[in-house]
């Protein structure tokens, strides 16, 4: 046989488009909450066997931490974003507070946060998937206390609490807030309750 032939791989073409799978799942996960959507709607939604999605993603899990991945790169960095900048401390907070009670606003996302709903449903996840919350809550947690760090080297941040405790305040703050309003809040109730649980840090 020569070489040079050509090999015709065995088996179905790949024709799954994981992005449009994931986007798809994120989305319903997203808007009904990750224990309110079975698989088989996804695979409806997404125009896609169970088979298909089995050999995508290994099992639901696979799916699941997939869409966490997605989440984190589409939404949570760009938010994360607005803490690493040089504005000062209480200007800071006071663009969380307004971005976290107008973010409803936006008709292309649904209501609240995905990360926090899965985070609230933490026990219901595959191994894989909570894993990744797991290290995703690590992340978030790292970039709040190097903000609070910076801002402590200006004299921006007056509070006597060590820079670990005040990541943590600051990131339960703003998940109760994303679950507040996923639960139809009233927005001006929600900037209300985050200003005053911020103002004990300026």
């Amino acid at each position: 046989m020569n070489s040079d032939t050509v090999k015709t791989p065995r088996g179905r073409p790949k024709t799954l488009n994981r992005e449009h799978i994931v986007d798809v799942a994120m989305q319903a996960y997203w808007e009904e909450g990750v224990n309110e959507v079975s698989l088989n709607e996804i695979c409806r939604k997404a125009k896609i066997s169970k088979p298909g999605l089995y050999r995508e993603f290994g099992n639901e899990d696979g799916l699941m931490k997939a869409v966490l991945l997605a989440y984190q790169k589409k939404v949570q960095t760009p938010i994360l974003q607005m803490l690493t900048s040089d504005a000062p401390f209480r200007e800071t907070l006071d663009n969380i507070v307004s971005f976290m009670t107008t973010i409803d606003d936006d008709q292309e996302h649904p209501k609240g946060c995905l990360f926090v709903n899965m985070c609230e449903s933490h026990m219901h996840m595959g191994d894989s998937t909570r894993e990744q919350l797991d290290c995703n809550k690590q992340q978030v947690l790292a970039v709040y206390e190097d903000w609070v760090n910076r801002s402590k080297e200006k004299g921006e941040f007056s509070a006597d609490i060590s820079s670990q405790f005040a990541a943590i305040y600051l990131s339960s703050q703003v998940c109760f807030a994303l679950s507040q309003i996923a639960r139809g809040e009233n927005k001006n109730t929600v900037r209300d309750i985050l200003t005053l649980a911020f103002s004990v840090l300026t």
